[in-house]
């Protein structure tokens, strides 16, 4: 009979103790008291791979230009064990050449993807190509391979009735770069819809007579996506969407963009000019595109801000495989071993992607 794969980590620090930790085929077998044998943690804390819902790209490199492993890589070095490539607004032909883009990584799980757009609002349409807008259809979205998670403005008409086709049919579906009020809002949760894409950033701002998206999300206890890179949403903010929405809601995302990992400059995203400068990436306009953030730094900042250490990895870990339904961000026995090891100061150290070690 032919062995199994296995490995162990020993001296890993999980939950203040010391702990091995046996993995086989790709998944956490046991956690034992510590032992003798392994590759040697070091103390150093072993914490659930992050998973990333939404991230157009790094180093150079955007999901619209179809080179979905190279992307893969860079983000496994960023202790991103795995990730939905993020479409840009961009014509039928353009959306369906990537979406047949191979999903096999070297790097970090591809797990589909997340189209941001082009069924969006134009009022709110941030850094999209309002050229590429179009009312939502649902043929549209079924000829598209490996989607996993759609963004819409349901407030547009035909869209509401596409919200619910999306959901029924077993798509994730966002609400973002919309304008959708307070009732519309609610209404569109009812159909099927369980996220809100970035929240704040790029729908209207919660009002005491109409708190709009963020007050549906609240209400209606649904999922929620937070750029927490320190610039797109602010620390009051941030906080203030903790209380409400708690760990088990709130999703850390990175929204990073081609310039990502880059030095200041001139660059494209999307179709549109972005100059990158002192960390901030903006539209022409003056207007922030998305961030240069990894997932990490956005998990440290929400730590900087003051959530709790263990709420802020859970964020970006066990929350957003909850909403896609995967069986990863916990360290626990027959979970995936997905793991990256970090310092007390989430200093990354090794990257663990279904057990073998990536760095």
């Amino acid at each position: 009979m032919k062995s199994k794969a296995f490995m162990i980590l020993k001296n890993a620090l999980l939950n203040n103790n010391l702990y091995s930790i046996r993995i086989e085929n790709g998944k956490i077998a046991e956690i034992t008291d510590n032992c003798n044998d392994g590759f040697d943690c070091k103390g150093l804390l072993v914490l659930p791979g992050l998973i990333d819902i939404h991230s157009h790209g790094f180093y150079g490199m955007d999901t619209m230009d179809a080179t979905l492993n190279d992307i893969a890589c860079k983000l496994a070095t960023k202790g991103t064990t795995s990730w939905l490539p993020t479409t840009m607004t961009a014509s039928f032909d353009d959306l369906k050449k990537v979406t047949e883009s191979s999903l096999k990584s070297s790097g970090c799980n591809i797990l589909g993807f997340h189209l941001e757009g082009p069924f969006i609002s134009t009022e709110y349409k941030g850094a999209q190509n309002e050229n590429h807008i179009r009312v939502a259809d649902f043929d549209e979205l079924k000829s598209y391979k490996n989607v996993r998670m759609i963004t819409v403005a349901p407030e547009i008409d035909g869209n509401m009735d596409f919200v619910k086709k999306a959901a029924e049919a077993g798509y994730i579906v966002s609400l973002g770069h919309t304008a959708a009020n307070y009732e519309t809002a609610c209404k569109a949760f009812d159909k099927g819809a369980s996220c809100v894409t970035h929240m704040y950033n790029a729908m209207p701002a919660f009002h005491h007579r109409d708190t709009g998206v963020i007050g549906a999300a609240f209400m209606k206890k649904q999922y929620a996506q937070i750029i927490c890179d320190g610039l797109h949403v602010s620390k009051p903010a941030i906080l203030t969407a903790y209380k409400m929405l708690g760990p088990e809601r709130m999703i850390l995302i990175s929204d990073s963009i081609r310039p990502a990992g880059l030095s200041d400059g001139n660059y494209e995203s999307g179709g549109l000019s972005v100059k990158l400068q002192n960390g901030e990436c903006r539209l022409k306009d003056g207007n922030l595109a998305g961030s240069v953030a990894s997932l990490l730094d956005c998990v440290k900042k929400a730590i900087e801000f003051g959530i709790p250490f263990n709420d802020a990895v859970r964020m970006a870990s066990r929350t957003p495989a909850e909403l896609l339904n995967i069986n990863k961000g916990i360290v626990d026995v027959g979970y995936d071993a997905d793991l990256i090891l970090t310092d007390n100061n989430i200093n990354l150290k090794h990257v663990f992607i279904g057990g073998k070690q990536y760095i």
